[in-house]
């Protein structure tokens, strides 16, 4: 026991430590109790997650290259396989509908969650099992199973199951070890859990680049990065008319239906929403990684055809509901933008500020006046290249010195 002890406080100190992620980690700890002899074949993870479109993830470590079986496409929002030397890692992530999914109620983690712990034997294939993924793992050649609930830093659910191959399955001592081994990758899991629950917030509440930043220490006030990118401002019309009268949730649920048709063309397109302004987006297509200000200015130009195309047909169903379509007005730009911190010592804020953001605001505002749908800077229809047609110079509020104005023809 003392030598395993030994060895099992080593390579949480080496190489436990260096995993950054929940595969690294997985590969490196079930490697680990192989060299010690314990034949691990499969282990299964799974993780609550904190996540908009995510409940749990899984990931399942195969000793070797296999098929790791179907999943019920109902609960599944993405699967991708690792392919770690000659291991393999199964990761999946579930909707909500997981947690109540016949495959899962029916599986040793159901029995986990709700007794903490289950050690069972796995019959010779063939033969009657408890589970019915215990007839997968005897086609391996599993003969022994051990799930544990594990202890959560913050408190999300947590459960490891290990197969092994070995004959006798893990026996009395090993069982032991087994257990103290699962209780201390446990603090290495939290870990990494809790770096991956705050990179999720400060992306899915900030933005991917400014979530980032925020997440490698650029928290102090008046820390601010300049970007030069193409800048995208858009505004939902007549919302606060078609808004009186619905309660809050079908407001907020038509509020997210237009959100999600314009968040998804801009991402799609190469580029990032950095603020949800009540019912305004705004987003950037940054220069940078290959891509020049006339290519940053075409890639918002593709989302712009894109969201034409989206509340057509969201606008489809709308009409054959009944219901108010959505109208809205863009207004782009190109040039420098800064972000950073604002606000005061308890309450920071991380936006996004300067002359070129303001002008993309002011150009949207001339949308209605003159009757178009979106208009853009000369610079920005120079680079982009688009179909346009100029509207002259407009005094706009808050900037120095005309600025022409074009309008973009619909596609």
């Amino acid at each position: 026991m003392r030598d395993f002890r030994d060895q099992l406080l080593v390579w949480a100190e080496s190489a436990g430590t260096d995993c950054k992620s929940i595969p690294q980690l997985i590969d490196s700890f079930c490697r680990f109790l192989n060299t010690c002899g314990f034949s691990i074949r499969r282990c299964n993870l799974a993780t609550q997650t904190v996540h908009p479109l995510m409940a749990n993830s899984r990931h399942v470590w195969f000793d070797r290259g296999c098929d790791p079986g179907p999943i019920n496409p109902d609960v599944v929002v993405a699967r991708h396989r690792h392919d770690l030397g000659e291991a393999m890692i199964d990761e999946v992530f579930f909707n909500e509908a997981s947690d109540t999914n016949p495959q899962y109620l029916a599986s040793p983690f159901h029995v986990v969650e709700q007794e903490g712990e289950l050690h069972a034997p796995i019959a010779p294939a063939g033969e009657a099992q408890r589970f019915p993924v215990f007839d997968d793992l005897a086609e391996l050649g599993c003969t022994d199973y051990y799930g544990k609930l594990l202890n959560s830093f913050a408190g999300m659910r947590q459960k490891l199951g290990l197969s092994t191959d070995r004959a006798g399955g893990f026996g009395a001592e090993g069982f032991t070890e087994l257990r103290e081994a699962v209780q201390l990758m446990t603090l290495l899991l939290n870990a990494i859990v809790e770096q991956n629950t705050k990179e999720t917030l400060a992306r899915v509440y900030v933005g991917q680049d400014p979530g980032r930043r925020v997440c490698d220490g650029m928290i102090h006030p008046g820390q601010v990065v300049s970007i030069e990118a193409a800048i995208w401002f858009s505004d939902l019309r007549d919302f606060t008319a078609t808004s009186e009268g619905l309660e809050p949730e079908a407001l907020i649920e038509r509020l997210n239906v237009y959100f999600e048709a314009v968040a998804a063309a801009i991402y799609e397109a190469g580029g990032e929403i950095l603020k949800y302004i009540g019912d305004a987006v705004l987003a950037v297509f940054p220069v940078g990684d290959g891509r020049d200000r006339a290519m940053a200015c075409r890639a918002a130009i593709v989302a712009l055809r894109d969201v034409e195309q989206r509340l057509t047909e969201l606008n489809r169903r709308m009409a054959g509901r009944g219901e108010p379509e959505y109208s809205h007005g863009v207004g782009l730009h190109v040039g420098t933008t800064s972000y950073g911190n604002i606000g005061g010592r308890e309450r920071l804020d991380f936006t996004v500020i300067g002359r070129s953001v303001n002008i993309a605001s002011r150009i949207e505002g001339q949308c209605r006046p003159v009757g178009a749908s979106a208009l853009c800077s000369a610079e920005f229809a120079a680079l982009a290249d688009v179909p346009s047609h100029s509207l002259g110079a407009f005094d706009l509020k808050g900037v120095a010195g005309q600025v022409d104005l074009h309008a973009i023809e619909p596609d």
